[in-house]
């Protein structure tokens, strides 16, 4: 249990879309829009932690079309947020009212781009599926199943949630204010090359 939950808590802390995503809310909005894309990012966290124990991996073997659909439209969506990243530098170098991070001054709105970006990748649902089919490699009771769900989940949860907080206050949100421009554009170009990177193989693969 133990073991599959560092693991999970290992690819969580790898620099990725949720980090992006967490931080930038959290540095152009607050510390609670932050929390509020945490608890998106984390629902389905638990979601996909629930039904890879009940056998998702079966479900994506049958219907492979399923994983390469979902693959290709989280794609176009981390590249609609690349899209809104570089807008809202633009707005902001014409002194435009509207440069802010998408949806960063509410709660929800954070919360349910934490889902989408999270549920549009398809590597992250992958891998969460090899870590609990090794998990199963031995016979498990419920209550080891539940725990190993809740304990993955907790540290998700505190993992984001510590991004939110470090990035929502003190010297990292000013010094993020100071040079919004260029780290925008990073994290945009980042977006896109994450998002390339997981379109163009789906795309070979279907020629």
């Amino acid at each position: 249990m133990f073991t599959a939950a560092l693991i999970y808590i290992l690819a969580v802390i790898s620099p990725g879309p949720n980090f992006i995503i967490v931080s930038r809310f959290a540095s152009l909005g607050s510390v609670s829009t932050g929390i509020g894309a945490t608890l998106g990012i984390c629902t389905v966290g638990v979601f996909f932690s629930t039904i890879s124990l009940l056998g998702l991996a079966v479900l994506l073997d049958q219907y492979p079309a399923f994983s390469k659909a979902a693959t290709l439209a989280g794609s176009l969506y981390l590249l609609y947020i690349a899209y809104s990243i570089i807008r809202s530098v633009l707005a902001r170098a014409a002194s435009a009212p509207t440069a802010s991070a998408p949806g960063a001054t509410s709660f929800t709105k954070a919360y349910r781009v934490g889902v989408i970006t999270n549920i549009s990748n398809m590597k992250t649902i992958a891998f969460m599926i090899s870590i609990y089919a090794g998990f199963l490699s031995s016979p498990r009771s419920d209550l080891e199943k539940v725990l190993v769900v809740v304990l993955c989940s907790t540290l998700e949860v505190t993992w984001y949630s510590l991004v939110a907080l470090l990035f929502g206050q003190g010297p990292v949100k000013a010094l993020f204010l100071k040079y919004t421009r260029q780290i925008d554009v990073g994290l945009a170009v980042f977006l896109v090359a994450f998002s390339l990177n997981n379109a163009i193989p789906v795309l070979v693969a279907a020629r």
